[in-house]
């Protein structure tokens, strides 16, 4: 299939793999950037002059506000994968713009089966997984007991670094942003905090660089992904940095068993979690779509559709922070341009 992508590009080479053409859009490194955001038919223009039809489009949510206006009238089968739901409900009403929608965080499913949209738990992943080690040479190869790699201060996470400074009170624990592969390669235990207790990318990164994963609840299906103390440490409370410790130094303290749940939890990311992985599952969604003409429901009915989106567009408009206002200005322009469509 040839697959145009918005957003992250993450899983394109994955897809590349399996021998698709892939063309991916948005960032900066995407083979083609969009530093701001176009149009529907831009986006054919761009697309044309690379002699590019699409079969099949995957938008894979990267955090931002949407780059293509007018993506409910692509003339083929479209998947968005929501995975930042938590902190951007626009995506409930957006997701009538496409045939299909894969859910990151298992508990908000049912908001989009709620509104009649198709969707499905399609959890996060990691690149690549390590190859697992002999106990005795996992424990003589991680010198770091315990630590974080991340964000220390996001705008929708404002308990993190609180929490990780009162665990550093109780517990050393080394800190670091970006690179986590390094880091993790070496940890014993990864600490994971979230938002809203989803099964964030951090939980599949540390697992597949072979660390024990502790993280902060019990939410979004993490119990039916792998098994609590076995596969993952039992989660502590969310915010508690004095049970994290109770249990950082209780596990710390049985290393040959700490050893044989960092060794599971990886032999289950590799198996089922990692980027080809989600690229097969994925490509099964969008052929699927492909046979049966999902589309043609889609742009049948666009005038109800457009409705929905142009709620997205208003609920982006009310929660864009003032250092934004030129695209604060070009979402209210859109839902202007929604009205004028709806009302048609």
């Amino acid at each position: 299939m040839r697959i145009v992508m918005l957003g992250g590009g993450g899983l394109a080479p994955f897809l590349r793999r399996l021998g698709h053409d892939v063309l991916t859009t948005g960032s900066p490194d995407a083979d083609v950037p969009l530093p701001n955001p176009v149009t529907m038919d831009a986006l054919r223009e761009r697309m044309a002059s690379r002699s590019f039809v699409p079969d099949g489009l995957i938008h894979v949510d990267d955090g931002n506000i949407p780059c293509v206006d007018g993506v409910e009238e692509i003339p083929c089968p479209s998947i968005f994968y929501s995975i930042d739901t938590f902190c951007n409900p626009w995506h409930v009403p957006f997701s009538h713009a496409y045939d299909h929608v894969c859910v990151a965080q298992r508990d908000f499913l049912s908001m989009f089966e709620e509104e009649g949209v198709p969707a499905v738990w399609l959890p996060l992943f990691c690149k690549t997984a390590t190859e697992s080690a002999a106990p005795e040479r996992w424990l003589a190869g991680r010198d770091v007991p315990v630590a974080f790699v991340g964000t220390l201060a996001p705008r929708n996470i404002p308990g993190r670094l609180p929490f990780l400074k009162a665990f550093r009170r109780l517990h050393p624990l080394l800190v670091r942003q970006g690179a986590y592969e390094p880091v993790f390669a070496r940890a014993r235990i990864v600490l994971n905090q979230t938002a809203v207790g989803e099964v964030n990318y951090r939980c599949f990164e540390a697992m597949g660089c072979g660390a024990a994963l502790l993280t902060d609840s019990p939410l979004h299906g993490i119990g039916d992904l792998f098994v609590l103390g076995e596969e993952v440490l039992p989660p502590y409370g969310k915010g508690d940095a004095e049970g994290a410790a109770a249990t950082v130094r209780q596990w710390l303290a049985s290393p040959r068993r700490l050893a044989e749940v960092a060794s599971a939890g990886l032999a289950k990311v590799a198996r089922l979690h990692t980027a080809q992985v989600r690229a097969v599952q994925i490509e099964a969604v969008l052929a699927a779509l492909l046979q049966k003409g999902a589309h043609g429901l889609r742009l049948a009915s666009l005038p109800e559709r457009r409705r929905f989106v142009r709620a997205a567009y208003a609920m982006i408009v009310a929660e864009m922070p003032e250092e934004f206002e030129p695209y604060r200005q070009f979402f209210l322009h859109l839902v202007s341009k929604y009205d004028c469509l709806c009302a048609s």
